[in-house]
């Protein structure tokens, strides 16, 4: 199986991001670097995108309280009126990404792009819109869309769009709509949820509050695939007996968790938030059809050593397989000894700025991995700028 593959990605003026230059991605990459570094401005920039792309403008700023809250504080915004077009300000928040379409029934093209999308607001902030947007497919179809809204696909007109529409949604919406972002809440995984009765695809909640029904519709689709995660779990959970989505209908139709020990059934809000972590990244990992792009912050949270070990080979098996792409981050020295070199990237400020750079990039850290994994050099702080070197 062939999934859209997303090969790099670059930030201008979101968060704590100034210019995070073109990150390369890889089907497993994984983000270290200190609290504050801006780790988290990258994953969040990468989400919003997918935002503004599915649902608008508008709406992917409201959980920011407003797009004055992430634009970035650190450069000039200089209003600007230029003699043809709407004013704007200097230094727009941007967004660019590079990667790989396969045919889908959402996609209107396959094959190899390039995609940028920059924001702006006008005066006294109270317009905002999509400022500008290129799309270039397979080389040579250009699709371009100005701040008025009108597109252009190979300087053809075609119908303009509104302010906070982006053209991105028809021509890629097929490489975005599936991304999954995980920022798991324990305390409301273990609770019942309402049952998904309808038809098609069942989706993981961001914070993991539907495990239940995501497992139940598993089991619906495919018993192998959640056979194999009760099994998975049962060598971190020995005791474990058996795991089933249990449904209840006294005053709604709900889901929750059930866990068979011994001779008594443990429901979901009395299960430890490692068993309830573990087992929600065994289902989106062993999903039938995974997502095509999962993107998991502070992985290694409420996970025991050897759980880590077994959820690292887990991320191998499926990106290997070409299933799925995996994106993290972490600060765990034991699971970085765990990957490879080319896995890492590293996150750090420089003169106040967030940088990300790949060590396995770097000549003089060849002779060190020889030795040393990524964990231990990484406490060494030997993964930094070459010039420590």
């Amino acid at each position: 199986m062939k999934i859209p593959v997303l090969q790099s990605f670059r930030l201008k003026n979101f968060k704590a991001v100034q210019d995070s230059g073109t990150v390369r991605l890889t089907p497993l990459t994984v983000f270290i670097g200190n609290n504050g570094s801006g780790k988290s401005s990258l994953v969040e920039g990468l989400e919003t995108l997918q935002a503004i792309i599915e649902h608008g403008l508008d709406r992917a700023m409201q959980q920011w309280h407003g797009f004055e809250h992430i634009w970035n504080q650190a450069v000039p915004r200089k209003l600007l009126k230029p003699r043809e077009g709407r004013p704007y300000h200097s230094n727009s928040m941007s967004f660019e990404l590079r990667g790989k379409t396969q045919q889908n029934p959402l996609t209107p093209t396959q094959g190899p792009f390039a995609a940028t999308m920059k924001i702006n607001a006008g005066p006294g902030g109270n317009e905002l819109f999509i400022q500008e947007e290129k799309i270039i497919l397979k080389g040579r179809i250009r699709i371009e869309r100005d701040d008025t809204g009108q597109v252009r696909v190979q300087g053809t007109e075609h119908p303009a769009v509104s302010d906070g529409e982006s053209i991105l949604r028809l021509w890629l919406r097929g490489f975005t709509q599936e991304w999954q972002f995980v920022s798991l809440v324990p305390q409301a995984m273990g609770s019942p949820t309402p049952q998904k009765r309808t038809s098609g695809p069942a989706r993981l909640a961001k914070d993991g509050s539907n495990i239940a029904d995501y497992l139940l519709h598993i089991r619906r689709t495919d018993q192998s695939a959640f056979d194999g995660i009760v099994e998975t779990l049962q060598y971190v959970l020995p005791f474990a007996r058996d795991l089933q989505p249990a449904l209840t209908s006294e005053l709604e139709r709900t889901v929750y968790l059930q866990l068979a020990e011994g001779n008594f059934k443990v429901p979901g809000w009395l299960l430890s938030t490692g068993t309830l972590r573990i087992l929600t990244l065994l289902a989106l990992l062993r999903h039938p059809t995974p997502p095509p792009l999962i993107v998991i912050e502070e992985i290694e949270n409420g996970l025991d050593p050897r759980t880590i070990h077994l959820i690292v080979d887990e991320f191998r098996n499926a990106v290997e397989s070409g299933r799925t792409q995996v994106m993290l981050t972490t600060h765990s020295p034991y699971l970085l000894d765990l990957l490879d070199l080319s896995h890492i990237v590293l996150v750090e400020r420089v003169n106040g700025q967030p940088t990300f750079t790949r060590p396995a990039d770097q000549k003089s850290l060849q002779e060190w991995a020889k030795t040393f994994g990524p964990g231990r050099l990484y406490t060494m702080d030997r993964l930094g700028r070459e010039k420590r070197s």
